[in-house]
C-alpha cells in the first residue's frame, strides 16, 4: 500500500508539472494569431548557447503583439511558446515573423532549428516576410524556442502563426504594392533627371537624387531587396545603412538649399551646411562594423526634418511664396520619418502596424513636390509677367524720356548745323570774293603790261585762280557744303575758259561726266588740272578746221578715271621742255595731291589719262 501511495503521489506530480508546462499552450488550428501574446521571453545579453537557454534562462510572460528593443546588437531576444493541436488531424500552418530586416531568426524544436535572415538567403526569395513551417501530430503538443538577432537595424518584429495561402497572397499584394510606389518613385526620378538636363536648374537634379537614395534605402526597409538580389549584394547591403540614409539626408538637405534659395538666408543655409559635414563625417565613423551606432544617423535625421519644416516656414512668412508646396510635402513626409525614427529608436511600436507607413507618405510627399515644381514655374512666370510689365513701362518711361532729350539735342544740333552751314557759306563767299579781288588786280596788272609773254604768265595765273574761286562759289551757292558736283563744276570751268578766249580760238570742248561728287580739296585739284590742261590744247592745238576737246570722268568702286584729249597734232616729245610751270603743275597735283598716276598718249592729238583713288 506504502509503495502506491509513492507511485501515486509521483505520477501526480508530473501530472501537475506537465500542466504548468503547458498552461500556455496555443491552438494551432487557430488561424492568424499573435504568438507573442501567448509567450514567454527571454532578452540574452551573454550570448549563450541553446541549450544553456534552455536548461538556465528564466523566461517571463509576454503580453504584447510585438517587440522592440530599438539598437541593440548586443542582445538576442529568445521566445518560448507552446504550439497544441487538439484534433484529430494533422495541422501545418507558417510561423510568420514580421521585419524583413532581422539579420538571423533560427527556430528550434525537438533538438532541430530552421534559420531565417537577411543574412541567411541562400537563394532568391520570393516572399518579404521570413516565415517557418510548422507541422504538427494529431493530439500533440511541442514546445518551440525562436531566437532574433539584429546587429545593423532595430530590433523588432511581430510573430504571427497563418495560413500559408492567405500569408502568400497577403505578401504578393504587398509586393505589388510596392513595386508600383518604386515605379512611381523611379519614373519621377527620371522625370527630374530629364527636367535638369532641359532647364539646368539643380533643384531638380538634387529632388531626383534624393528620390534615388530613397529608393536604394526603401528597397531594403520593405524586405524587396532579397526578391531580387543575390545573398553577396544583401551582406554588403546590411553592412552600408547608415550611408544609405545620411545620403538620402544629404541630397534632401541639397534640394532644400536650392528649391528655397537658401542663400537669400545665411543663417539658414549655414545650418544645411552643418547639417550635410555632420551626415558625410558619420558615415566613416558610426557606419562600420567595428563602430556603429546608427542612433547618432537617426537623431540627424530627426533633427534635419524637423529643421527642414522650420526653414520653409520661415522662408515662406519672409515672403518667398515658392515655398509653400515644400511644407506642405515635407509636412506629409516628416509625420511618417518622425515615426520611423522615433520606432527606431524603440520608442513606440507603430511601424509593425503600418509597414507601408513611408511608402505612401513618400508617394504623396513626391507628388505634393512636383506640384512645388509646377507651383514655382507659375509664381516665376507670374513675376516674369510682372517684372517684364514693368521693365516694359520703365522703357518706355525712358524712351519717353530719351526722344524728349533726343529732341532737344536734335533742334540744338540742327541750330547749331545751320549756323555751320551759314559761316560756312558765309566763309566761302568771303574767299570768293578775296579770289575775285585778286583777280581784279591780276587783270590790272595784266592789262598794264606791254610784253606779250608776262601778259601771257598773268592769263594763266588768272584761270588757276578762276578754278580755284568756282569751288567756293559753288559751295556757298548749294545746300551741300562739303562735295562738289563735279559735273556743273568742269560745265561751268569750261564755260568760263570759252567766253574768255572769245572768238580768237576755233575750238569746241565736249564734257562727258557722270554724276560724281568730290570733296571741295580734291575737287580744286581736279579744277586746276583741267583748267591747265584744257587751257594748253587751246592754246597750242593748230588743227586746220576745228580744235575738238574732250572731257571724260567716271567712277569705279572708289577709283576715278579722268581722261582730257583732243583732235590736235600732238608734239614734238624731242622739243618738249618738260620742266613748264603748267605741266609741272598738273605732274604735282596728280601724283603729289591726288596720289594717282598721270599717262600721256601723243598720236593723233593729245590724251591725258589720270586715275586716282578717294
Amino acid at each position: 500500500m506504502k509503495h502506491y501511495c509513492i507511485l501515486f503521489r509521483y505520477f501526480s506530480i508530473i501530472f501537475i508539472f506537465s500542466n504548468l508546462l503547458y498552461a500556455n499552450s496555443i491552438n494551432i488550428a487557430q488561424t492568424n494569431q499573435s504568438i507573442l501574446q501567448n509567450s514567454e521571453i527571454y532578452i540574452d545579453k551573454a550570448n549563450l548557447k541553446f541549450l544553456e537557454i534552455k536548461e538556465h534562462a528564466d523566461f517571463l510572460k509576454n503580453d504584447t503583439e510585438h517587440i522592440n528593443l530599438g539598437f541593440v546588437k548586443d542582445e538576442v531576444v529568445w521566445v518560448k511558446f507552446v504550439l497544441e493541436n487538439t484534433t484529430d488531424e494533422k495541422i501545418s500552418k507558417i510561423l510568420v515573423v514580421y521585419n524583413p530586416l532581422l539579420e538571423e531568426v533560427v527556430l528550434y524544436c525537438d533538438n532541430k532549428k530552421e534559420t531565417r535572415g537577411m543574412l541567411h538567403v541562400s537563394k532568391l526569395q520570393h516572399n518579404i516576410q521570413p516565415f517557418f513551417e510548422i507541422h504538427l501530430d494529431a493530439k500533440s503538443k511541442k514546445i518551440y524556442y525562436l531566437q532574433v538577432k539584429n546587429e545593423t537595424t532595430a530590433l523588432r518584429f511581430g510573430l504571427f502563426l497563418k495560413d500559408k495561402e492567405l500569408f502568400l497572397h497577403e505578401d504578393h499584394m504587398q509586393q505589388t504594392l510596392i513595386m508600383i510606389f518604386i515605379g512611381i518613385i523611379i519614373a519621377l526620378f527620371l522625370y527630374n533627371l530629364l527636367l535638369y538636363l532641359y532647364t539646368k536648374d539643380k533643384s531638380y537634379l538634387f529632388y531626383g537624387l534624393y528620390l534615388g537614395a530613397l529608393v536604394f534605402q526603401q528597397i531594403t526597409y520593405l524586405g524587396i531587396s532579397p526578391l531580387f538580389f543575390s545573398a553577396d549584394f544583401i551582406y554588403i547591403d546590411n553592412l552600408i545603412v547608415l550611408l544609405k540614409v545620411n545620403t538620402m539626408y544629404i541630397m534632401a538637405a541639397l534640394f532644400a538649399r536650392s528649391f528655397l534659395n537658401t542663400a537669400n538666408y545665411p543663417s539658414i543655409d549655414k545650418f544645411y551646411k552643418y547639417i550635410i559635414i555632420i551626415a558625410i563625417i558619420e558615415i566613416p565613423i558610426f557606419g562600420t562594423q567595428l563602430f556603429y551606432y546608427p542612433e547618432v544617423g537617426i537623431l540627424t535625421g530627426l533633427l534635419f526634418v524637423i529643421f527642414n519644416i522650420y526653414a520653409g516656414v520661415r522662408i515662406y512668412l519672409d515672403g518667398y511664396k515658392q515655398a509653400r508646396f515644400f511644407i506642405a510635402g515635407w509636412s506629409v513626409l516628416v509625420v511618417g520619418f518622425i515615426l520611423m525614427i522615433l520606432d527606431g529608436l524603440g520608442l513606440i511600436s507603430v511601424m509593425q502596424d503600418f509597414p507601408n507607413l513611408i511608402m505612401y507618405s513618400t508617394a504623396l510627399e513626391a507628388l505634393v513636390l512636383s506640384l512645388a515644381f509646377t507651383d514655382r514655374y507659375i509664381l516665376l512666370s507670374k513675376e516674369k509677367d510682372r517684372m517684364d510689365a514693368a521693365l516694359v513701362h520703365e522703357l518706355e518711361q525712358r524712351q519717353v524720356l530719351i526722344q524728349r532729350e533726343i529732341d532737344i539735342q536734335t533742334k540744338d544740333l540742327y541750330n547749331a548745323l545751320e549756323s555751320k552751314k551759314v559761316l560756312l557759306k558765309e566763309l566761302h563767299h568771303r574767299i570768293k570774293n578775296n579770289l575775285q579781288l585778286i583777280l581784279s588786280i591780276i587783270r590790272i596788272q595784266a592789262n598794264n603790261c606791254k610784253q606779250e609773254k608776262i601778259k601771257e604768265k598773268f592769263e594763266e595765273l588768272d584761270g588757276r585762280i578762276r578754278a580755284i574761286s568756282r569751288t567756293h562759289e559753288l559751295l556757298y551757292i548749294k545746300d551741300n557744303l562739303e562735295y562738289i558736283d563735279m559735273n556743273e563744276y568742269i560745265n561751268e570751268l569750261c564755260e568760263d575758259m570759252e567766253v574768255g578766249f572769245g572768238n580768237s580760238r576755233n575750238f569746241t570742248i565736249d564734257i562727258k561726266i557722270a554724276d560724281i561728287h568730290i570733296p571741295l580739296r580734291e575737287a580744286s585739284y581736279i579744277g586746276l588740272i583741267v583748267n591747265e590742261l584744257v587751257t594748253n590744247s587751246i592754246k597750242h592745238n593748230k588743227h586746220k578746221d576745228k580744235n575738238i576737246i574732250k572731257i571724260s570722268l567716271v567712277k569705279n568702286a572708289n577709283i576715278y578715271l579722268l581722261n582730257i584729249g583732243d583732235n590736235g597734232q600732238g608734239f614734238d616729245e624731242a622739243s618738249l621742255d618738260k620742266n613748264t610751270l603748267g605741266l609741272t603743275l598738273v605732274k604735282t597735283l596728280v601724283e603729289l595731291q591726288l596720289e594717282g598716276t598721270l599717262g600721256i598718249a601723243n598720236g593723233s592729238g593729245l590724251d591725258y589719262k589720270i586715275e586716282f583713288t578717294l
